[in-house]
Formats: structure tokens, sequence, C-alpha cells
């Protein structure tokens, strides 16, 4: 939703450069100020219509906050909560009636409706948070949650002294199904023995049967409790600080819950989502689509991503600084992509295999019934090597910051058929066989990371291209002082 400009200064004159910055300098403070008064000039009628309540702490709570911050800036907000899934098209189908410009359906379920009254009402638009759906007047934010949950799942294991972790879900949606592989992910990451322990109650609010669930876990091992399940999951929290273990809060923080317990959130900057989809608005360029935003570095962050981890606040010292400095180069292969979290909206039997190399980690996931990956290895502008404990069928996604166009797959010295399931501008997922005998198969791209002298070598050459400029910035300085 971000449109980034670039301006080039041709003349090396510092007439020209001077010239050039007052111009740039009157846009940056010019252009918002007129964008402001722009949005400041429409105001919109929105509705926020979800089954959650906006008194769960997470899910609700936050999409409340988020809708009331629209309200703070001029917009007319009227918000239903708790609303049952029977009634929901009839739901939607009363706010369009009563005219509303945007209707923000804040959950899964409100998608295939949206979609259905949409069709009767093509002057309203329709914002589906998190949905699938799209159509000429609907848009859905499916933000990719299994990214943020992927650096929970690595933190559990790097403190888990059990080697077993859980995680309870209110129902088994594709979206937080979604959401725990990507905790499974990242625990198989740091430690691919780890035990995951997995429930799902059919029950949203009942922190009753949260709590059960949550002790049933523990009771099987489990050191660390994650839960996306509404008001349900305050129960598995309760469970957590019965037990004196750990648990991880969703989509808000939810430390507050218990101080002592909940380590840290995965946090959705809904205010930042919702503010995008009511720009959209506004700004008339909506967009009838489905919009997978990612991680940022924090609330607020530039850019589009709208997920991201809670401080550990009280609880700060009790994590160690090695865990901290990994779960920030986590953070940060996530956020450049060294590492991709596929989205996966069915329980799936995954594995996933780090490979370091120059200062750097990439990620192999494979997916696969018999062939588990057990190793990567980086050949420097050549190939990208992977190593599995058994033969058979198996699909792998890498990112491309590890290998692009992928071209051959060989398994000694025989290619491999093998089947581009998917590209993306961030990673490629392949179908191929292990052959029966062999251990691991070689994958040959176009571009594969280069070597580290390659890299130097490169940086190198931008330095002293940005000296040369400089050096000529500075002689044309001194021959204007000299005019």
């Amino acid at each position: 939703m971000v449109t980034n400009t670039r301006t080039r200064i041709g003349s090396t004159s510092a007439l020209t450069v001077f010239a050039a910055a007052v111009l740039v300098s009157a846009f940056v403070f010019v252009a918002p100020y007129q964008a402001a008064n722009a949005q400041s000039e429409t105001k919109l009628r929105i509705a926020l219509v979800t089954d959650a309540l906006f008194s769960d702490g997470g899910w609700g709570a936050a999409a409340y906050t988020a809708a009331q911050k629209l309200k703070d800036q001029g917009h007319e907000v009227t918000a239903g909560e708790s609303i049952a899934i029977e009634a929901i098209e009839s739901t939607l189908r009363q706010y369009s009636e009563d005219g509303y410009d945007l209707i923000i359906a804040h959950g899964f379920q409100w998608g295939d409706p949206a979609v259905k009254v949409g069709k009767d009402y093509p002057n309203t638009k329709y914002v589906v948070f998190t949905g699938l759906v799209s159509s000429s007047n609907v848009a859905s934010i499916f933000p990719m949650q299994q990214e943020g949950t992927f650096l929970l799942g690595a933190l559990a294991a790097m403190m888990s002294e059990t080697d077993a972790i859980g995680y309870v879900g209110g129902d088994s949606y594709p979206n937080v199904i979604n959401i725990f592989e990507g905790y499974e992910l990242g625990a198989k990451l740091v430690n691919p023995d780890i035990r995951v322990i997995g429930t799902y109650l059919g029950a949203w609010d009942d922190p009753s049967k949260g709590r059960e669930a949550g002790l049933a876990q523990i009771n099987s091992g489990a050191d660390f409790l994650f839960h996306v399940a509404d008001t349900s999951g305050h129960g598995v929290i309760q469970a957590a600080e019965d037990r004196g273990i750990y648990a991880f809060g969703a989509v808000g923080d939810q430390n507050g819950l218990a101080e002592d317990t909940v380590l840290t959130s995965f946090v959705l900057d809904i205010d930042k989502a919702f503010a995008q989809a009511t720009e959209m608005v506004v700004e008339d360029r909506f967009e009838g689509k489905i919009f997978k935003p990612g991680i940022e570095s924090g609330k607020g962050a530039s850019g589009d991503g709208i997920v991201y981890l809670a401080p550990f606040h009280s609880l700060d010292s009790s994590v160690p600084a090695d865990v901290k400095a990994r779960l920030q180069e986590l953070t940060q292969d996530v956020l450049e992509k060294r590492i991709i979290v596929p989205e996966i909206t069915e329980d799936a039997d995954d594995s996933i295999v780090g490979a370091q190399f120059g200062g750097d980690s990439y990620g192999v996931i494979g997916r696969s019934e018999t062939a588990r990956v057990t190793a990567v290895t980086i050949n420097p502008n050549e190939s990208v090597t992977v190593e599995f404990d058994a033969a058979g069928e198996v699909e792998l996604t890498l990112p491309k910051s590890m290998i692009d166009g992928i071209s051959m797959v060989k398994a000694g010295a025989s290619e491999v058929p093998f089947e581009t399931v998917s590209s993306t501008e961030t990673g490629t997922t392949i179908k191929l066989t292990v052959p029966s005998g062999e251990d691991s198969v070689e994958i040959i791209g176009t571009t594969v990371v280069p070597e580290f002298g390659i890299i130097a070598a490169l940086v190198l050459a931008a330095s002293i291209a940005a000296m040369i400029g400089f050096a000529r910035f500075r002689g044309n300085s001194i021959r204007l002082g000299r005019f």
C-alpha cells in the first residue's frame, strides 16, 4: 500500500544540488501537510463488526482500540461486538443498508458473507480482517502472523527445559492453523527434536476449558504455553501461572493478564492496518484484493508490516543475553527474507534447517511424509545442497536471497525432475522425489549466495564510487565559491 518515489539529481553542480534540496525539502514538508488536509476533508461512516468481545484483552480489544483512533481522526465510527456467527450476513446487510462507507469485518468467518452482501451494495467498501476473500468492493487483510509466531516458537525452544512446548487454539480455522504452523517451524529450527503439543478447543469464550487444556499440556511435559483462543486463552495463561511456567499472548500485548507469566506476545498492529484500509477509501484507491503484510521491527515502523513481538517487560532479566541475541538475528533473517516462513493453512509435517554463510542465516523448509531435511549447505556462486534422512517425495521452500532462478536438481551425477509449485518475490517452492539410495540433492540456480570475498569487493566498489562522487561534489563546491 506504500508507494516509494525516487528522485535522482543528475547535475554535479552545487547550485543545482542546493536548488534540488530546497525543492525536496518543500516536498517533504508540504506534501504530508497537503495529504493530511486532503484526508481531513473526507470523513467516512465506518462500522466495525465482530463476533469477538471488546473486553477480551486481545483480538476484540485491539480492534476496538484501533476503531476509536479512527474516530479520533474525525470519522463517524460505530462498533458491534459478540455477533453470533449465524447473524453475520444479516448484520453486514443492515450496516450496508444504513449507508456506511466502510465496514470492517473483524474475523475470518466474515469473509464469504462480506462477498455475498457486497454484491448487493457496490458503493460500500468491506475489509475483512483477517480474511482470504476478495471482490470488486471487498478486500482482505491476511497478516503473515506465522512470521511473528515463528519467532515465539524459536524463543520457546531456546528456553524450554523439557524439550516440549504447547499451543491451544479456539478452533482450527485456516488462519489459526497458519499461526501454529509458524510457531512449530520456529521451534524446530532451534531444536529439530522438540515436541510440540497442540489442542483445539472448539470454543473461543470458555476460560475454564482453556485452563483444562493448558493443564493437560503441562502434565504432558510442556513448559511453555501459547494460545490463540480469545477469552478461552485467558484460562491457558491461568494454567501456566498456576504451574509456574511461561505463556505467550496473542494479537495484543497480554503481559497485563499475568505479569510474571506472559513472557511476550505476538502483536498485530491493528491501528496501522485499519488506518491503511481507511486511507484507501478516503483517497479513492480501494483495491479488492488480499493484502498479506508480514512482520515489522516494532509498532508503527515504516513499511506495510503489521506483526511484531511485545517487550518482555518485568521479565526482561529472565531472558538470557544469548537468547535475546539469537532472537534478534532471527528477526532480521525474517525481515530481510533470508528465512521464508510459508503460509500453511492445513496441518502439515514440516521440517526446517538453517544454513549459516557469511555471517547470515538462511532457512530451507521441507514438507514430506517420508523425507525430512537434516542439513543444508551453500556452495557459493554454484548451488545449494540439501540432505535428507530418507528418500521420497518432498516440497522444498528456499528463499530467493539464498538461491534464485532454479534451473536444475541433481542427485549424484543424475538429474532429478522437479516442479515449481510457487514462486514469489521472496521465495520459491519446488516439488521433487529424492531417489531411492540417495540422501541429498544439489539444487542449481541462476544466482546463489556469492562468496564473502565477492560481497566485500562489491561493498568496496560501492564505497569507492561514493567517495568519487563526494570528491566531485566538493570540487564543484570549490569552483562555485571561487566564482
